[in-house]
């Protein structure tokens, strides 16, 4: 479970003083929403929306229906704990041409983007991971995945990212963005993903 899905659980949980719980779902900044129960003895209620809140006031009364509340009113309530939000990865994706491992003008120039989000964070804690498509067998999908990954990681050091700072994993045809067939080709799949925390 990634850090902003528990920050959202930890937002969404607020407890207020002695007067019981109050929970608001909040999405991920991608616009996400999940779901999540407000369960007494009394009985459950689901928020499923954006910004939905329920109030729970002692174990043994049923919450409150769910209500959208307005951003200002969430900010008002969790102002202090928004502020100290942890900031979410940043992702790129970075892809390549069937049986190629080398780097093409777009992904250069993807390359520059990634250098200026990991000098703005001051980071020195980012994932390069390669994958493949299924064209070809997993050993040598593997193997070319793990040539991707290493290019990428190569051009972020020759423009100053420390190597040490780097996670360098490669998964072959094992962690398709887009399911397939075997043999099939599909550019989504040929790609290096570049996470930076």
């Amino acid at each position: 479970m990634n850090m902003k899905i528990i920050f959202n659980l930890l937002i969404a949980s607020f407890l207020i003083g002695c007067s019981g719980t109050t929970v608001v779902l909040v999405p991920d900044p991608d616009g996400k929403v999940g779901e999540v129960s407000l369960a007494t003895e009394g009985g459950t209620t689901l928020l499923s929306k954006a910004n939905e809140s329920a109030q729970a006031p002692e174990a043994g009364q049923a919450p409150t229906q769910a209500a959208v509340l307005s951003a200002k009113k969430i900010n008002d309530m969790f102002s202090e704990i928004l502020a100290n939000e942890p900031t979410p990865p940043k992702r790129y994706r970075l892809y390549f041409s069937t049986g190629s491992a080398s780097l093409t003008a777009e992904t250069r120039a993807e390359i520059t983007k990634i250098i200026v989000s990991i000098q703005d964070r001051k980071s020195c804690d980012l994932s390069v991971i390669g994958h493949s498509d299924r064209v070809g067998d997993n050993k040598s999908n593997k193997g070319i995945s793990l040539v991707r990954a290493e290019n990428v990681a190569k051009a972020l050091t020759d423009n100053g990212v420390d190597r040490k700072c780097m996670d360098i994993r490669y998964y072959g045809e094992n962690d398709p963005a887009v399911p397939t067939a075997d043999n099939v080709a599909e550019e989504r799949n040929r790609r290096v993903e570049v996470e930076i925390r």
